[in-house]
């Protein structure tokens, strides 16, 4: 990084590039100094501070003004539905709260009232601060902050979600309650392959090999900002795999593409697709309302609150308490390491522990 000395009038000032909010580089003058050795002194000290990344920049930038832009530069970068959910957060939330403060005047005791007056859940919340957090994060990298504010302030603590299990009673009653449904299928496959519910509606025929029943995970339809159905790339790599599948699943694709082909027949504006699961149309599954139907059903058939990512949850809970071990589950839940599982399942995994205790000493002192 270069500067230089200059005189101008009676005074002595120099200039500096520093970074900018576009990213490019823009020059800052410094002046006022009587003497040309004070102002070498002081450019020697915003060298040294430009260098160890210490020197604050200032900028007359709003908040949102800079929540807009650092959005702009994410959306290449960031799924289409991390997108969309931080764009309802930045200009429905953020931006009329907060935006017009200058960024540089940004105090915790500001961020902190947004959360005590915002009338919203505390997992809410804390996605908000998340995205504020790591937005001003950038800021302070970037040098236009000497500090993230976020940091200072209590962050919402939401109250963990603890997911329904379902015992195989209950799967026994739930799928009964759902024969004839056109939920059926799409559901007893969620609770026999544990697979999310972007990847089940983003499934093709031609992910189905019915020789070898093989099923091949390969995309995961979301929903982007605009509300438009997008196909994207699973979660993460781990998450393209194959699942072998039993013959059971292998029963249901055939009658999920003997009702596709039925409603084909006798709907007039029928579109053929190469999903699996569709609208009595033709059209690909809206995820949102694929939960919408089955939150629906649940709510009045006795299963009050069970979520459709609870059937992934009840498919990992009965693999471990079954003995299948952490890593091929991991491996056919799609996690990006074991670690994962190992959290997400802690409690099972430590009954588990416990019964292998009673075993070994079973085994040691029979």
């Amino acid at each position: 990084m270069q500067g230089h000395v200059r005189k101008r009038g009676k005074k002595w000032c120099f200039v500096v590039d520093v970074p900018s909010m576009d990213g490019k580089r823009k020059q800052k003058w410094y002046s006022g100094y009587k003497t040309k050795k004070e102002a070498q002194k002081a450019l020697s000290k915003v060298l040294n501070e430009i260098n160890t990344n210490t020197l604050v920049i200032p900028d007359d930038s709003t908040l949102g003004e800079y929540l807009t832009y650092w959005l702009n530069m994410y959306k290449d970068k960031l799924s289409p539905t991390t997108i969309a959910g931080y764009t309802i957060i930045i200009e429905k939330h953020l931006i009329p709260s907060l935006g017009k403060i200058k960024l540089a005047k940004l105090k915790p005791l500001m961020v902190q009232d947004y959360y005590n007056k915002k009338k919203l859940s505390e997992r809410t919340l804390l996605n908000h601060h998340r995205l504020l957090r790591k937005a001003l994060e950038d800021a302070r990298k970037w040098q236009m902050i000497h500090q993230n504010v976020c940091d200072l302030v209590n962050s919402p603590k939401p109250k963990k979600y603890t997911a329904k299990v379902l015992e195989p009673s209950d799967i026994s009653k739930l799928l009964a309650t759902l024969e004839g449904n056109r939920l059926y299928i799409p559901i007893a496959l969620l609770l026999m392959l544990g697979l999310r519910r972007g990847e089940l509606l983003g499934l093709k025929w031609s992910d189905i090999d019915f020789k070898k029943k093989i099923l091949h995970i390969r995309r995961n339809l979301v929903m982007d900002e605009d509300s438009n159905l997008v196909i994207k790339d699973p979660k993460n790599e781990t998450s393209k795999r194959d699942l072998p599948l039993s013959d059971r699943a292998i029963e249901l694709f055939k009658k999920q593409r003997k009702e596709n082909l039925e409603m084909q027949l006798y709907i007039e504006d029928y579109k053929e697709s190469e999903y699996v699961f569709v609208e009595p149309n033709g059209d690909r599954m809206n995820p949102n309302n694929f939960s919408k139907r089955f939150n629906y059903f649940v709510n009045r058939n006795g299963f009050k609150g069970l979520r459709v990512h609870d059937l992934r949850h009840t498919n990992a809970t009965i693999m471990l308490s079954s003995g299948v071990p952490a890593k091929v589950a991991s491996k056919r839940l799609g996690h990006s390491n074991i670690s994962t599982t190992m959290d997400i399942y802690s409690h099972v995994l430590d009954d588990l522990n416990e019964e292998a205790t009673q075993k070994i000493e079973e085994k040691m002192f029979k």
